[in-house]
């Protein structure tokens, strides 16, 4: 099935690199820079070796009414392989989880036949509204979670491209199991979001374009940086990967002593969460994180979230953890300080500036984000 779609385009050439000095918690983007010892060129393993990189700015409103996200993304794509391009590819995830769809097939193959949500039913997964690329129409192909987009000129070695894109993607809750999820917190909306934006696929020197079907395991992704923007209705708490650029604005000092974790550790387990922030439909706030050095961007949300705290060797360890459950997550950030510590002293460092262990019904890892589940000693085994 082939599609027409808008998009814009700017070639560029990347024989200059940032002059800022690297800063991985602030904008602007420094993981190209020479001063970063993550970046792959200053750790190469033989001459001949490359890497892709991608720098992604993502503008996202999350509308608790309809589970929608809604959201505009600036992604500028390095090739630094040798080859010239001709086209690309994105991965959309979230269309696996339709009928029809590869992962269906699977399931069905395997004598299941899922019941599908609301959008999943109506094959509302990961939607491209419009690419641009310089304004011209762009052929494409889409094939359930792949995109192909022909590029208007061929992207040689050591340029750049940048695409703007517009997209919705759809929480929902049927039965295949998906990480990306929305689920029922007493009353209020909690949102896992993960592999929600579409995301250019790997070109590497082994296997070329990685265009693998999302069939619900494991994702291989490109290094770079992201600055994301995640707007919420006003009484949501968020954690996501990256440094919060605006903590002042979002968790001022008045807040954040309202939200911590000793305030509940001796309720009742379960038991009834109280309201800190009034919700106001009309009323927004927004998360602003930049990250560098990874991989992937995720988030959880939840009105009901409350926080500790706690610091090994300058690392800030965040356990965000629904109220009902703070009396059995009290010793969930300080057990996870003492896990980097373990490791950051037995195998190697800890490379970032934080990690965030979330109360999230789920279990899987994200760069400076852990999805978890059940109560104490049995979050711990994550």
């Amino acid at each position: 099935m082939k599609h027409y779609i808008l998009i814009s385009l700017i070639f560029l050439t990347t024989n200059s690199i940032s002059q800022e000095a690297y800063d991985p918690l602030n904008t602007p983007n420094t993981y190209r820079n020479l001063d970063n010892p993550n970046y792959w060129k200053n750790k190469m393993p033989h001459q001949a070796y490359w890497q892709q990189d991608v720098y992604y700015n993502i503008k996202a409103e999350i509308d608790e009414n309809s589970d929608i996200i809604k959201g505009t993304e600036k992604l500028i794509y390095w090739n630094n392989s040798p080859d010239s391009l001709s086209f690309v590819y994105f991965h959309l995830y979230q269309n696996a989880f339709q009928p029809d769809s590869y992962l269906d097939k699977l399931q069905k193959s395997n004598g299941n036949n899922p019941k599908y949500g609301k959008y999943e039913s109506k094959k509302l997964g990961t939607i491209i509204n419009s690419i641009t690329i310089n304004g011209e129409n762009i052929k494409t192909e889409l094939d359930n979670t792949i995109l192909k987009v022909y590029l208007p000129e061929t992207l040689f070695p050591n340029e750049n491209i940048t695409f703007d894109i517009n997209f919705q993607t759809y929480f929902d809750n049927g039965e295949v199991r998906r990480r990306m999820a929305t689920y029922n917190s007493w009353g209020n909306k909690h949102y896992n979001g993960v592999h929600w934006y579409p995301r250019i696929s790997v070109y590497d020197a082994k296997f070329g374009w990685t265009t693998d079907q999302h069939l619900g395991k494991e994702f291989y992704g490109n290094f770079g940086a992201f600055d994301v923007e995640l707007t919420f209705s006003s009484n949501f708490i968020v954690g996501a990967t990256g440094f919060l650029l605006n903590r002042d604005e979002v968790l001022p000092a008045e807040l954040r002593k309202k939200l911590d974790i000793k305030n509940f550790k001796d309720k009742p387990f379960n038991s009834y969460p109280s309201t800190i922030i009034e919700y106001k439909e009309n009323e927004r706030k927004t998360w602003k994180y930049h990250a560098e050095n990874v991989h992937d961007f995720a988030f959880t949300a939840d009105p009901t979230f409350r926080i500790d705290e706690k610091e090994w060797n300058g690392i800030k360890v965040i356990a965000v953890v629904e109220e009902r459950h703070c009396p059995k997550w009290k010793t969930a950030a300080s057990f996870a300080a003492e896990v980097i510590k373990v490791y950051s002293t037995d195998f190697g460092m800890y490379q970032y500036p934080k990690m965030v262990v979330a109360d999230a019904n789920d279990g899987m890892e994200y760069p400076m984000i852990t999805f978890d589940g059940g109560s104490e000693p049995y979050f711990k085994g994550l």
